[in-house]
């Protein structure tokens, strides 16, 4: 597994990928999801950004002659996600950066809130979370 830190923009656009998923639901997420795809691939957009105006790089998404696609993330499949986590098929520790105990909820709201430093922030409700 290749580990790219999000703010070195040169090793996304090396990537080359033919199909980039993008989930963050963030401008910068679509962003390094359009610089890391391969001319005439596909960027499928999941991550719900926030309506109004985003500032993205359109003009090298179009001389990429890249397909954007729109995705709504959940329709009858959330039983079947549900069930994943429970047996543990669905591999998610990839977008995991920070788990907390529950009674480190208000800590890890705080460390959510800063997208630079956080991905998924969980809070372990069994009394066994530990800190990451």
């Amino acid at each position: 597994d290749q580990v790219i830190n999000a703010a070195d923009t040169e090793a996304i656009a090396a990537v080359e990928a033919d199909v980039v998923i993008e989930s963050s639901g963030n401008h910068h997420g679509l962003a390094s999801a359009i610089r890391g795809a391969v001319r005439g691939g596909t960027v499928v957009m999941v991550g719900l950004l926030p309506t109004g105006m985003q500032p993205l790089p359109i003009s090298l998404a179009i001389t990429r002659e890249l397909d954007l696609k729109g995705s709504f993330r959940f329709n009858d499949e959330i039983d079947q996600v549900i069930a994943a986590l429970a047996d543990r098929s669905l591999h998610i520790s990839p977008v995991i950066t920070h788990q907390y105990p529950v009674e480190d909820a208000l800590h890890a709201f705080e460390v959510a809130k800063d997208s630079t430093s956080s991905g998924k922030v969980l809070l372990s409700f069994d009394g066994n979370g530990e800190q990451r």
